[in-house]
């Protein structure tokens, strides 16, 4: 980004030469992100974040007035949010789908719960909360077969999951930046050729059409360079499994339940319950021991209700979601800092039972 930056203050739309260098740059990000994910640049849409690339990849897909949508009922805030607004501009109607313990649904219950009027099955990949995995692969060849496109949000699976949309069978993906190790405030959604979408803000002709603004460049750039170390980050994986055993029995010596049990996840977080606690409290005694925790989504922060992804994985045991705590890590986590959280979990606890 910072070599970049000399080239990438002109308008991309410009014909000028500036205007045309700030261009090249656009398009080299987004041949990168396109070829992370195994799609085509040209169908590939920058947006201001994941928030954006979900709400576009729901709310955006034609044809959806009056129709039913197929979702869960662990979605993140973007998806919920935009089938709900759906619900009230659209008279759209939707499912969703239960996630008891954090057990996905399994394709032959995703199908029967196709209707004759359902026109688009949105799902996650990677739940935001607990790392739990959902079968998008066996769930696009559902929605194949029914002919329902199918939108994935994958924000918190790439990096961590490889990506192939043309073997995958998806319709439409939306990814962010700032989970991959780019900068904040830019997405994009990949739509398959020949999806129909009507842009959600008035404007310009910019992203073919499909998003008008002036698109972030030099965020773009920072995107691309991002999506070229996905290799390496896949290959941290394992690694991160291994650090997530090591919090994974920790949290269970100190009497933490760890949460969405009955499900496959990816090796970056762990969520667990402690029974006496409050997560504000917990969160809090963790900060002053110089943990960063969180107890949800991040982009709740500042709320005071309870995790809705918790209450509806453990409707059975409401306590657990005002409990909870969350520990994520990625590729520059060390073992090192797992440890010193480790113990500084314990010291809390400790206090606590005192």
């Amino acid at each position: 980004m910072n070599a970049a930056r000399p080239n990438a203050w002109a308008n991309p739309s410009s014909v000028h030469i500036a205007g045309r260098t700030s261009r090249a740059l656009l398009e080299h990000a987004r041949s990168q992100v396109a070829a992370a994910i195994g799609g085509a640049a040209a169908d590939v849409v920058f947006t201001s974040g994941g928030t954006e690339a979900c709400n576009l990849g729901v709310r955006g897909l034609a044809g959806l007035r009056g129709a039913h949508v197929l979702t869960t009922a662990v979605e993140h805030p973007a998806v919920a949010g935009a089938i709900a607004r759906l619900a009230h501009d659209a008279g759209v109607q939707s499912t969703q789908l239960a996630v008891p313990r954090g057990r996905a649904p399994d394709p032959e219950q995703f199908a029967r719960a196709l209707r004759p009027e359902t026109r688009l099955c949105a799902i996650q990949w990677v739940n935001h909360e607990t790392g739990t995995l959902f079968p998008v692969a066996a769930y696009a060849d559902v929605c194949r077969r029914a002919g329902v496109p199918l939108f994935i949000d994958a924000t918190q699976a790439a990096g961590k999951l490889p990506i192939d949309v043309e073997a995958l069978g998806c319709d439409l993906l939306a990814l962010a930046s700032h989970k991959l190790g780019g900068p904040a405030g830019i997405g994009a959604l990949w739509i398959r050729r020949g999806i129909e979408i009507d842009p959600l803000l008035a404007g310009g002709s910019q992203e073919r059409g499909r998003r008008p603004g002036s698109p972030d460049v030099l965020g773009a750039v920072g995107f691309g360079a991002a999506c070229e170390t996905l290799s390496e980050r896949l290959v941290a994986q394992p690694a991160l499994a291994a650090l997530q055993a090591r919090c994974d029995a920790e949290l269970a010596r100190v009497g933490a339940l760890r949460n969405a049990e009955m499900s496959e996840r990816v090796g970056t977080v762990c969520n667990a319950s402690l029974a006496g606690w409050r997560s504000e409290a917990l969160i809090a005694a963790l900060d002053l021991e110089g943990v960063c925790s969180a107890s949800g989504a991040a982009c709740s922060s500042g709320l005071q209700e309870p995790s809705p992804v918790l209450r509806a994985m453990h409707p059975d045991e409401p306590w657990r979601a005002g409990a909870a705590l969350r520990l994520s890590f990625g590729p520059e986590t060390t073992e090192a800092e797992v440890d010193a959280a480790l113990h500084a979990l314990q010291r809390v606890c400790a206090r606590k039972s005192a």
